[in-house]
């Protein structure tokens, strides 16, 4: 820090009416001495006079002196009193006209003042204009003119420890039912709109309630949340009856079709409720627990309204540690890859396999695929478990194909590696990694990932088909079949879903199904497999009816590598043996 000198210090202690006062007393004297200097030369110098000749005695001229000093000194207090007074109500209109819009300066004696004054009046007017649009940014959903979440974490902050067990306080997260189907349909600007509608609607509903349950609307706040999600809090709830019958309304405001660009839109809305203190004491928790109750009515029933439960934090840790140990299974390659054989109905033969994959965990215990796949799809694990798998099957099919076996391997490609931009290079890249022959693979895809994006469908394969590589729709018959799609796609093979051919002995349309898909494929010239195939029954119609090849129970289940290897050696020498038989 600088050293102020003994005049700066000086100065800063001095109030403005004090150093008026001192200045004007020193320039008092200076004047005076001077004027009284210049007296005494001219006397001398040209009157004659000696210098010590005065025209009053000296006691007369302190006095005269110290009085003028003194008028001097009080004159100029007096003035720069008043500038100090204009200057402290100037500082004073500074300091609260920001703040307050009724701050007036009503007396400015200087010019200079005023027009200063004039800037700063319109410079805090444009800052009170651009802090009310800032605040109305930071606390306002831009789509739908609703309180965003920022301003409802705040709501949330100041009532919630008002909330008792007698009086609980309640949010439901809602979410909108196929909005992302809807806002494709619509494009950005209709989605925005219905978003908006969505909200106005749900508003509407609130307004309406009668009677007690509008009791549990006290100073609740309705609020837009992220994408298609909104949120209701209601800090005096009263009871989870009052909170079911609110619910109830906003699913019912959504009973009728919205109309949005001249269209007609059906949505649903979903909800988590979480009650307050009962299952949650602070914000996070609030947030958490009701989103939990929601993920379940999306797992459950697809839509609906579910209140949490301490069953459901128990089930998300459990999927939390799942999920842990997933990734570190992905990191140690835990994932294994069984082969289930598939025969060929024409000739007997072991013709090819499919790949699954399996988790076995390091102290052997095996970890169901209905348990980790759902998981793998939602955490975007499934694409490096997909890389993995592919890599195994290839490096399999090549040691197959060196082992003088004539069989292809297919490996299903989940709809998040279909999405992956890379897929094409990655599956090119394992075949020449593994040295496997692209016309020994196989891709499995699902029916409705085919009909949904066909384009993206042909564009990846095109390159891989022009190699030799095959494409199959897979679980053929469940999805919503367009036969006009699939004629434009480069499909090789189709495969009948196991639904259907386990239902070959209980039901009476299974079969008529089955041939119709049968007579698709033959119409289309393309290959059939069977999926699961436990007897010998199903395995005769199917053989009559022109399928191609089979797969399942009745033949082997998936088998490791090596297993996989002793059983197409036991198939054939069977098989040889059979024929020499024969002949």
């Amino acid at each position: 820090m600088d050293k102020q000198s003994f005049i700066s210090r000086l100065l800063g202690r001095m109030t403005i009416p004090g150093f008026a006062a001192w200045s004007a007393a020193i320039a008092t004297v200076i004047i005076f001495v001077g004027v009284w200097t210049i007296e005494q030369a001219y006397g001398a110098l040209v009157e004659g006079k000696a210098w010590t000749d005065m025209s009053l005695p000296l006691w007369a001229i302190f006095v005269l002196l110290s009085a003028s000093s003194a008028v001097a000194a009080v004159t100029a207090w007096f003035f720069a009193r008043e500038f100090q007074n204009v200057l402290i109500n100037f500082t004073r209109y500074l300091e609260v006209a920001q703040s307050d819009s009724t701050a007036r300066l009503s007396n400015v004696s200087f010019v200079e003042l005023r027009r200063l004054r004039s800037v700063v009046i319109r410079s805090v007017g444009k800052l009170r204009r651009d802090n009310e649009a800032l605040r109305q940014t930071a606390y306002e959903d831009p789509r739908t003119g609703m309180p965003n979440l920022i301003a409802l974490e705040e709501h949330i902050h100041k009532t919630l420890p008002r909330a008792k067990y007698e009086t609980p306080a309640a949010l439901i997260v809602l979410d909108l039912d196929n909005f992302t189907r809807s806002s494709e349909r619509l494009g950005a600007l209709a989605s925005e709109a219905l978003l908006k509608t969505c909200g106005e609607r749900m508003s509407a509903a609130l307004a309406s309630l009668e009677g007690p349950v509008r009791n549990g609307l006290k100073d609740s706040m309705l609020a837009a949340m992220q994408a298609d999600s909104f949120a209701l809090y209601l800090p005096c709830a009263v009871s989870r009856d009052y909170v079911s019958n609110i619910a109830r309304a906003i699913r019912l405001a959504f009973a009728e079709p919205f109309v949005v660009a001249g269209q007609s839109v059906t949505l649903g809305i979903s909800g988590g409720i979480v009650i307050a203190p009962e299952d949650a004491d602070t914000v996070h928790k609030l947030f958490r627990h009701a989103e939990l109750a929601l993920r379940q009515v999306r797992s459950d029933t697809g839509s609906g309204f579910r209140y949490f439960s301490p069953r459901l934090n128990r089930v998300a840790r459990g999927k939390y540690m799942l999920e842990a140990e997933l990734r570190d299974a992905v990191a140690n390659r835990e994932f294994k890859t069984h082969f289930q054989p598939k025969i060929d109905f024409m000739t007997g033969q072991v013709v090819g396999a499919e790949a699954l994959a399996r988790w076995i965990r390091p102290n052997g215990k095996i970890i169901s695929p209905n348990t980790f796949i759902p998981l793998a799809e939602e955490t975007g694990l499934v694409t490096q478990i997909g890389e993995q798998v592919l890599e195994a099957a290839c490096e399999s099919a090549r040691i197959w194909m060196q082992e003088g076996f004539n069989a292809t391997v297919a490996v299903n490609v989940s709809p998040r590696q279909f999405q992956a931009t890379d897929l094409t290079e990655t599956v090119l890249s394992i075949l020449k990694r593994t040295g496997l022959p692209p016309n020994r693979l196989e891709l499995e895809i699902t029916e409705s990932m085919a009909v949904s994006e066909p384009e993206k469908v042909a564009r990846v394969m095109r390159p891989l088909r022009s190699l030799g590589t095959k494409l199959a729709i897979d679980d053929f018959g469940t999805g919503h079949s367009n036969l006009s799609i699939l004629t434009q796609l480069p499909f090789d093979v189709f495969k009948i879903d196991r639904q259907f051919v386990s239902a070959l002995e209980s039901d009476e349309q299974a079969p008529a199904i089955i041939e119709m898909i049968l007579a698709m494929a033959e119409t289309l010239g393309l290959k059939t497999v069977a999926e699961g195939v436990e007897t010998e029954r199903q395995a005769d119609f199917l053989r009559r009816r022109g399928c191609s090849m089979a797969q399942g129970f009745l033949y082997s289940s998936g088998l490791p590598h090596e297993a996989f290897m002793d059983f197409i050696r036991g198939w054939t020498s069977n098989s040889q043996s059979s024929r020499q038989k024969v002949s």
